[in-house]
């Protein structure tokens, strides 16, 4: 069990003074996992003064959860941040125009119309999904954003070329053909249609929208775009085929655009290099690019990243850290400065940040130091060096972005730049401990084993086996608190997680990543992860006969076969996973490239190796109760994948299995709604038969129901029926955080206002009703006490923070007067009843707090209803906030309620000035 109360020690506490974090704030909610706020994609400005990036998170648009995307400025001087777009739609790929006057970025947003046509942009003729996506700018000193493109494609890339022109990739125009099928509305689809598919160009177009000129005239599909620093040239690569995604038979190729002219020389004909994650050197003398190299002569699905130099002049390449067989860690794992390069090298489960200097003979690696070096994940650099800019996290700590000066080697003076993720303050993050056991071929394996969070030197427990995907994915010791990894769900409830980096994942080398394929698929990373578990039986930490597994994509193909294999897993989460791969080979946008590589060949080649190879065959085996998710439109790992393993394990029947389908969703859920869903399913399942505990939700007792509220009040913290966490003897608020703000779950009681004032009568068996006839001073003098005796700071809100949590519940049920009288009644009828309730005495209409739901409900209580609660004034006077049980829900008819209605709901201060406190010194 989690202990209610956390006792801080600090030599400026005094030792009468018991600090108190809420046990409810400290949870671990499904909100946590879907209300996740990110930052990435960083640019930085020419002068390096300034950064931009994306700042993600999910808000409600027209009343649903949506992710929504915003590009936010950082002044890099004094390491302050703001948003500079504000919309509800997505936005990507910031970049900065030379001069730094403006940041240019894709966006979804509308655009706005014009006398010259309805603002459709020409979607509804292009007849393509993504047509939205547009090239849009906004100047850096402020202002409003505005549309530089209006295509009726979407644009694929953009670079600047100097700063009143861009160079935009963007599918050609709608065809004759194209236009005749719209007409016709015929939305058939001939899969890989060259002839009719238009080519992607390049498109020379003014900051102010009003020239657009076709650059070039080429007939292939042009996938990425680098612009060289003085706007002459641009390196593209472009596609081929329109079926390399699942053959890999035609490679792309990459070409030297003049953009002047349009002219496209060549590069890398032999095919050996395949540039991605093109950046030029700042002199312009050059560029870098990643190359995903196998020794595989045709398919590149296990690869190690190489960063590469291509100097324009001389047209030599030179490979940069050489001297690192690792490789590269990511696409953003590299920024070009003057005279190097800085890159993070994939280091297992870290990343090495390094700087490489550019020499006459090569490059010279000198390794980076500092606060965060073992902890960046993704980064942009100044192009004179002296500072960057980067995001850090660790497997314990959420991440944040900051920027640090680069003096030589060192990240000096490292600044924060964003406030992500406040809901997580204050609650638990566990230990997490690197781990390395003998895998198959008794070859070390690494992973991460994340404590759970109660445990006691010992105790054995649960353990669930979190497996990646990929294959050639890699678990870090990072941040990746998200629907698909729940460690802290189950650390919370006990139990330990293993996250295993298996035979074929990334970040150890070329032989480690291409030791699953050829037909070893499964060989390998079975008994990694079973001889994983085994070592943490052994050490004693995980109970044997309580161990489950979860994954999706990769991780729940891996999961089916475990379970196939072994009856030990008590329970399994099995996400996007193959069972049969006969089917899965022309049913997947990569089928062939994958299955070829790992198996050794197409099915009619092989087809012993691709039933061997497929778990279908074994389901009988099967005696783990398994749930199983899907999307409907997924094309990396097809959805009959999942109805074959459902529809196998429910007429073998030796397994309680149950299919989930998130419909429209491609190989990961989108929808937020989607994604609360998958949570919600994995915690029910693992409670009911791993930690045989009853279900979290019962679809019986609806959130909104009387019950359901009893049952949420008797979770909540309590001493004697005395509502309140315990600080000192004295029964005090517990809190919970909604709408960014960490409030009383309750209204104070009358039994905590009691503790601070013990003139004020508590009758027996009114302990929990709210404390009313309670003045505005005090209403401050309680939260003055009640932060003395927490060591927590504790003020009242203020209107303003009243109406967000009013807003944030969504709620009408609460004990108002309607709820006494069975209607919605007038002013008139209003009076008239209150008159007939005084005959009960002051107050008598007021319930125990949290008698109502509490909506959501995870929500505190009675936000809807009940007493009335003091708000500060922006003048500093006392307001009595919200609905109370005397007065109606009608805002026509309500009134200030009857100081016998007037009670108290605190909140935490996280700094700042305390509204009002100040008249108490």
């Amino acid at each position: 069990m989690i202990p209610r109360a956390r006792v801080l020690v600090t030599a400026l506490v005094l030792a009468s003074v018991v600090p108190v974090v809420s046990a409810a704030a400290r949870r671990w909610t499904v909100d946590d996992f879907v209300l996740v706020e990110s930052a990435g994609e960083f640019s930085v400005s020419r002068d390096g003064s300034l950064a931009a990036w994306v700042r993600t998170s999910v808000e409600k648009v027209g009343g649903v959860e949506t992710t929504v995307s915003n590009v936010w400025l950082g002044r890099l001087d004094s390491a302050t941040s703001a948003p500079l777009t504000r919309g509800t739609d997505r936005v990507s790929v910031p970049a900065f125009s030379p001069d730094g006057a403006h940041v240019a970025f894709l966006s979804t947003r509308p655009l706005p119309k014009t006398g010259d046509d309805d603002g459709s942009s020409g979607d509804d003729d292009a007849g393509d999904d993504d047509a939205e996506t547009q090239l849009w700018a906004i100047p850096t000193g402020g202002g409003e954003a505005f549309p530089v493109t209006r295509f009726d494609r979407a644009v694929r890339a953009f670079g600047w070329i100097d700063a009143s022109n861009l160079i935009v990739a963007a599918q050609e125009s709608p065809s004759a053909w194209e236009l005749e099928r719209k007409e016709a509305k015929d939305d058939s689809v001939v899969v890989d249609d060259v002839e009719h598919e238009p080519p992607v160009r390049l498109f020379r177009v003014a900051l102010d929208g009003d020239t657009v000129t076709r650059l070039t005239r080429d007939d292939d599909w042009i996938d990425r775009l680098a612009v060289s620093p003085d706007g002459t040239l641009a390196v593209v690569t472009a596609q081929q085929s329109l079926s390399y995604e699942f053959d890999e038979r035609v490679p792309p190729r990459t070409f030297v655009v003049d953009l002047a002219t349009g002219a496209r020389t060549p590069l890398f004909e032999d095919g050996k290099l395949r540039p991605t994650a093109i950046r030029f050197a700042p002199d312009g003398a050059g560029f870098y690019f990643l190359d995903a190299y196998s020794r595989d002569p045709r398919y590149r699905q296990a690869t190690v990243l190489r960063l590469w130099y291509h100097d324009l002049a001389s047209g030599r390449d030179v490979r940069v850290a050489e001297d690192w067989p690792r490789g590269i860690g990511e696409a953003e794992a590299y920024g070009p400065i003057a005279g190097g390069v800085v890159a993070l090298l994939a280091d297992g489960v870290r990343y090495r940040p390094a700087l490489y200097r550019r020499t006459a003979a090569g490059f010279e690696r000198v390794d980076l130091a500092g606060e965060h070096a073992a902890s960046l994940d993704t980064l942009a650099v100044s192009p004179d060096g002296r500072r960057i800019v980067y995001r850090s996290s660790s497997a314990t700590v959420p991440p944040q972005a900051y920027v640090a000066a680069l003096d030589g080697p060192r990240l000096e003076t490292p600044r924060k730049l964003t406030d992500l993720n406040r809901r997580y303050d204050g609650k638990p993050t566990g230990r997490v401990e690197i781990v390395r056991w003998k895998g198959a071929n008794d070859e070390e394996v690494e992973g991460l084993l994340h404590y759970p969070f109660d445990r006691k030197e010992g105790e054995r427990r649960p353990l669930v086996v979190l497996i990646h995907g990929g294959p050639s994915g890699v678990d870090r010791d990072s941040w990746d608190a998200d629907w698909a990894d729940l460690e802290l769900m189950w650390q919370e409830r006990g139990a330990f997680v293993l996250q295993v980096n298996y035979h074929g994942s990334s970040n150890y080398g070329l032989d480690w990543v291409e030791s699953i394929g050829g037909g070893k698929y499964y060989d390998l990373e079975v008994p990694d992860i079973e001889r994983g578990v085994d070592a943490m039986v052994a050490r004693g930490l995980a109970d044997p006969d309580r161990l489950a597994v979860s994954g999706w994509s990769n991780g729940g193909i891996l999961s089916a076969a475990l379970v196939t294999e072994t009856r030990r897993y008590k329970a399994a989460s099995i996400g996007a996973a193959d069972v049969e791969w006969f089917s899965d080979w022309a049913n997947v946008d990569f089928g062939a490239a994958f299955d070829n590589y790992y198996f050794g060949g197409a099915p009619w080649e092989i087809p012993d190796v691709y039933r061997a190879k497929s778990p279908f065959f074994r389901l009988t085996e099967v005696t783990t109760p398994t749930i199983v998710f899907t999307g409907t439109e997924d094309r990396s790992v097809p959805p009959h994948e999942s109805w074959s393993l459902f529809r196998a394990m429910q007429q073998i029947g030796k397994a309680p299995v149950r299919l989930v389908l998130f419909p429209g969703e491609p190989h990961g859920p989108k929808v937020i709604a989607h994604r609360r869903r998958k949570i919600e399913e994995d915690v029910a399942w693992f409670e009911r038969y791993l930690f045989g505990s009853a279900p979290a939700t019962n679809p019986s007792v609806p959130d909104d129901s009387l019950l359901a509220a009893r049952l949420a009040v008797r979770a909540a913290a309590a001493r004697d029926g005395v509502l309140g966490e315990d600080a000192g003897g004295a029964p005090v608020p517990e809190t919970v955080r909604i709408a960014g703000l960490e409030v009383g779950r309750f209204e104070v009681t009358r039994a905590q206002y009691h503790a601070f004032d013990p003139s004020y009568p508590v009758e027996a068996g009114a302990e929990n009703l709210p404390a009313t006839n309670v003045g505005f001073e005090r209403a401050l003098a309680y939260v003055v006490w009640l932060t003395g005796k927490t060591g927590t700071r504790f003020r009242l809100p203020t209107v303003a923070e009243a109406q967000a949590l009013a807003d944030a519940v969504d709620a009408d049920d609460g004990n108002t007067l309607d709820l006494w009288v069975g209607y919605t009644p007038n002013p008139d009828d209003a009076v008239r009843a209150r008159e007939a309730a005084a005959a009960l005495g002051p107050g008598a209409l007021l319930l125990p707090v949290g008698s109502r739901p509490a909506a959501p409900a995870d929500a505190p209580f009675d936000l809807d209803g009940n007493a009335a609660e003091w708000a500060v004034a922006p003048d500093g006077a006392g307001v009595p906030a919200g609905p109370s049980a005397d007065r109606s829900s009608d805002d026509r008819a309500r009134t200030t309620p009857e100081a016998a209605y007037v009670g108290l709901r605190v909140m935490v201060d996280p700094g700042g000035a305390t509204p009002g406190t100040k008249r108490h010194g």
